[in-house]
């Protein structure tokens, strides 16, 4: 903890067994190859459907938006599926069969030669979903179910709400006349401009407010604390927050919940706030000597300390057992500051301050020694990740760690002369420290070398909480179109400002139950009404369950003409129940006085 003072389908393609029989020895193939030997056809997760003893049959659709020049190849009409397999020796004649819902009706739509590996269908209409069967013998074999499926799935309603003020509402059917989503389902058809300027309301998330202290149980769920004595929780991933109601406005400093209910909030004048719902109410404990409270770490629901100091005594901890409710003093010696605390147990806790003080306790807070952290530098953050492993942070670029705890602890290589203000390590070998000047530092070795991160911001980062090695939250002081969170799902590959202002679409596709998904692509042909500035950040955010949570993928920011782009959205549109839960959000932080234009958007699903 960081204190205050810083600086398709996987379905079988049966043929009936009997049917199989019977048409084979009338072609007169048994025996000829592998075809004879054929029982059923499988489709496996890699979007192939393979005969038993023979060769593999790959079936992959190309929809209108996954050309080499997609939206040139569109129009407001027609599509094309194109569907290819790899031969099959011995076949007596491909058929290809189609159907608009998963349980068919099947019809035939080609009958080719056995030598045949590729089909394209001219026929299919465009944003229609369809499902595909290919198989090797005539029309009279019967299938059970479908092979592949092919769905090309335009928005079905949404919100548009870039002034970040509720937005409004899309609505159908998909009609020149009838609705105002009708430019984004097809290509080349009448634009559509967002009803207000991006950033003209200048809505942020947190109140717009600096964030002191960050606690993250999982990659969804967080509180952030504020200087303005706010509490603010947030359970899709940092991209929509609620305020919780704080017992008073007194600047807060840190913030700790060891699940999803029970927390601690610290801050100025001694305030301690508790909850045990997860901050739908939140209890103010007794005050504790009017201390600047700058630190609090808890092990479980009961088990926690306290770190801060009295002007003019000097710092010094504070232990609980039984969740905060009472506190015995330990004071520390010396007239130091700390300014974070790290516990990985009842018994063993570590804390760091001004001066480059390390004291640590190995009996609960019963005796605290002092270490030797080797600088004289103010230590602002710490985190230890067992009883061994831990590292501290301060001004100028300093990072020491320790791997006896703290029996010793050495130098590391920051790679920069800013200050540093937290520290968040989610293992032995992985975590971040984040400081002034937009400062992100990321090692995956223990810190034996340290990468910057691009932040593309140069606000002071006071807070960071990391839940794995992908997924991790910053909290900032806001400016310069920079909003008070960051955030990462990519192991800080890419940070994404988080903003309420949006153009969300959902979609209602019909899906076959259980189908695998080999890919999902989004395309969005769109251009700004003039080229936002150099501080912007576009990205999009993909749902797989109804907008519960987010996912985000940076996009090219828009320019004064129509642009396509394609986001593969594989990685969380992945299986059938993902595909019918899923919507999107096309956002644009940083930037504010320019309408956006929609000429196409639709999800492609393979």
């Amino acid at each position: 903890m960081s204190g205050l003072p810083r600086d398709r389908s996987p379905r079988r393609w049966l043929v009936i067994a009997s049917g199989l029989a019977i048409a084979v020895a009338s072609l007169g193939l048994i025996g000829q190859g592998a075809l004879g030997a054929w029982q059923a056809l499988t489709e496996n997760p890699t979007n192939t459907v393979i005969a038993a003893a023979a060769s593999a049959v790959p079936v992959t659709s190309l929809h209108c938006s996954g050309g080499a020049t997609p939206y040139g190849s569109c129009n407001d009409t027609s599509g094309t599926v194109t569907l290819s397999w790899a031969a099959v020796s011995g076949s007596p004649g491909i058929t290809v069969e189609r159907a608009t819902s998963p349980a068919g009706t099947y019809t035939s739509i080609a009958t080719l030669a056995g030598t045949a590996t590729t089909y394209t269908d001219t026929t299919a209409a465009y944003n229609t979903q369809y499902y595909y069967a290919v198989f090797s013998g005539p029309p009279g074999w019967a299938s059970a179910s479908a092979v592949d499926m092919a769905l090309s799935l335009p928005a079905t309603g949404g919100t548009d709400d870039t002034a970040g003020t509720g937005g409004t509402a899309f609505s159908g059917p998909y009609t020149q006349s009838g609705t105002n989503l009708y430019a984004m389902a097809t290509a080349g058809g009448t634009t559509y401009t967002t009803k207000t300027a991006w950033g003209s309301s200048g809505t942020t998330v947190v109140g717009n407010q600096q964030v002191n202290g960050l606690s993250c149980v999982t990659a969804d769920q967080c509180w952030a604390v504020t200087q303005s004595g706010d509490i603010w929780v947030t359970s899709n991933g940092g991209f929509g927050w609620t305020e919780q109601t704080a017992p008073g406005a007194t600047p807060l400093a840190d913030v700790d919940f060891v699940n999803a209910s029970d927390g601690w909030v610290v801050g100025t004048g001694g305030i301690l706030y508790t909850t045990t719902n997860g901050g739908t109410t939140w209890v103010e404990q007794p005050n504790l000597d009017d201390a600047t409270l700058t630190g609090v770490d808890f092990v479980n629901a009961n088990d926690g300390w306290l770190v801060g100091y009295v002007a003019g005594t000097g710092g010094g901890m504070a232990a609980s057992t039984n969740g905060g409710v009472a506190w015995t003093i330990q004071y520390g010696p010396g007239n130091w500051t700390p300014a974070g605390i790290s516990c990985v147990s009842t018994t063993q806790c570590w804390t760091v301050g001004s001066g480059g003080v390390v004291y640590a306790t190995a009996n609960g807070g019963t005796s605290w020694a002092a270490e030797t952290s080797g600088t004289g530098t103010n230590l602002t953050g710490v985190s230890f990740v067992n009883a061994n492993d831990g590292w501290a942070v301060g001004q100028n670029g300093v990072i020491r760690v320790t791997t006896n705890g703290g029996t010793t602890w050495s130098a590391q290589t920051s790679g920069t002369g800013q200050s540093l203000n937290a520290v968040s390590m989610v293992s032995a070998t992985t975590g971040w420290a984040v400081g002034v000047g937009g400062t992100i530092l990321y090692t995956v070795n223990g810190g034996t070398s340290w990468t910057s991160q691009g932040s593309g911001i140069n606000q002071p980062i006071d807070a960071i909480s990391a839940v794995n090695a992908s997924d991790a939250m910053i909290g900032l002081t806001p400016g310069g179109g920079t909003p008070s969170i960051l955030v990462s799902t990519n192991a800080g590959a890419s940070w994404v400002r988080a903003s309420t202002q949006y153009v969300q679409w959902t979609f209602s596709p019909t899906v076959a139950a259980g189908a695998p998904v080999s890919s999902a692509v989004a395309t969005l042909v769109d251009e700004a009404s003039s080229s936002p500035s150099s501080t912007a950040q576009t990205y999009l955010l993909v749902s797989v369950d109804a907008g519960s949570t987010w996912t985000p993928f940076t996009i090219a920011n828009p320019t004064a003409a129509l642009v396509t782009q394609t986001v593969s959205i594989s990685s969380v549109v992945g299986s059938a129940t993902a595909v019918s839960g899923l919507e999107l959000r096309y956002v644009i932080s940083g930037a504010s006085g320019f309408t956006s234009i929609f000429d196409l958007v639709h999800v492609d699903v393979n």
